[in-house]
């Protein structure tokens, strides 16, 4: 069997799940890798095979999305011609983590696919949403990278077909040693505004930033490159984390009981929708950096470790199971999604 992973490459959420599930499929089958998107820093575990500009979400200089980068900084006419000249042909099964060329392409021009994606959780109809739901948000969420069979996570089971998180075996095998200081990774404030906020912390500060090429100390802040060894170091050793509201570096941080702090990037509904959730499994949450009680959020009792099992076997076996011959059924509802 050949499998085709394709991963979403704007942040570092998509390949952190990949780091942990493409290792374990490859037990299985040959598997070849490719992403799309250009603003992710982790590497993988394996060799990418193809890299792809698709399209990357830019970020402007105040804890924002912004439209106008966005829109100027894609080539939709590059997009395009990708989804029609990908050759999905050698593969079996194509396992896509919301990554929208091989999606479309299979949408267009038929293959098998499978989503396997944080986001499928979050399509769910009983998953938290905001009090005013955004229709544009949600379409972007359904057909950004649209998907026939999906396998979903989120912090509960919402519904089925829904795993628990799936805690990469490196951070969940990983000694912690935390001490009193704090992670921060919040990739859409530049840093001249991290500097502002925490150069005067009462505990040391790590803030890892995309781009950042070497280390930099000003008062209790270290500035940090994105580096995957750097990264879990610094995870291992705190006990806070002040993060945007993404999925996997806040689930890895409740996993370990760790203090968490969320703010949502504004313009970001499905970051909107994980703030509601990760509250519920008890994470603070802010509007924006600086709404953020810090001091006083670090002086609130951390929750208790958030033991969600490793499914991981069942979830490849999921996975696995989609690549046998079925006859191409109609476009499901949002919660129709693979039962584990």
């Amino acid at each position: 069997m050949k499998i085709l992973y394709a991963l979403q490459g704007t942040g570092n959420g998509h390949a952190a799940r990949a780091r942990h599930l493409v290792p374990l499929l490859a037990k299985h089958a040959e598997v070849d890798v490719w992403i799309s998107g250009t603003e992710s820093q982790l590497d993988l575990p394996v060799p990418v095979a193809r890299y792809f500009s698709g399209i990357s979400l830019k970020y402007g200089k105040r804890g924002g999305l912004s439209y106008v980068q966005t829109l100027l900084g894609n080539p939709l006419g590059r997009f395009v011609r990708d989804v029609f000249r990908v050759n999905l042909a050698p593969y079996d099964l194509i396992v896509n983590d919301f990554e929208p060329i091989t999606a479309w392409a299979v949408r267009l021009r038929g293959g098998t696919l499978v989503e396997v994606s944080h986001q499928a959780g979050v399509r769910h109809p009983a998953a938290p949403r905001p009090k005013q739901r955004q229709r544009l948000a949600e379409w972007v969420l359904r057909f950004y990278a649209p998907s026939e069979r999906a396998v979903g996570f989120h912090v509960k089971a919402y519904g089925p077909g829904i795993f628990p998180p799936p805690i990469r075996a490196e951070v969940r095998n990983q000694v912690q040693t935390p001490q009193r200081q704090v992670l921060v990774y919040l990739p859409a404030y530049r840093k001249e505004t991290l500097v502002a906020r925490f150069a005067q912390s009462p505990v040391p500060v790590n803030a890892f930033v995309p781009r950042l090429n070497q280390p930099e100390q000003h008062g209790a802040l270290r500035l940090m490159p994105v580096q995957s060894e750097g990264f879990l170091s610094a995870f291992a050793a705190s006990d806070s984390v002040i993060c945007s509201a993404g999925f996997e570096l806040p689930t890895e941080a409740l996993y370990h009981g760790k203090r968490l702090a969320v703010i949502p990037i504004k313009g970001q509904y499905e970051q909107e929708c994980n703030a509601l959730a990760l509250r519920q499994v008890g994470a603070w949450t802010a509007r924006s950096l600086r709404r953020l009680k810090v001091e006083k959020w670090l002086q609130s009792p951390p929750p208790a470790p958030a033991r969600w099992p490793d499914l991981s076997a069942e979830i490849v076996q999921t996975i696995l199971a989609f690549a046998k011959p079925t006859e191409r059924p109609p476009h499901p509802s949002e919660a129709d999604v693979a039962a584990p």
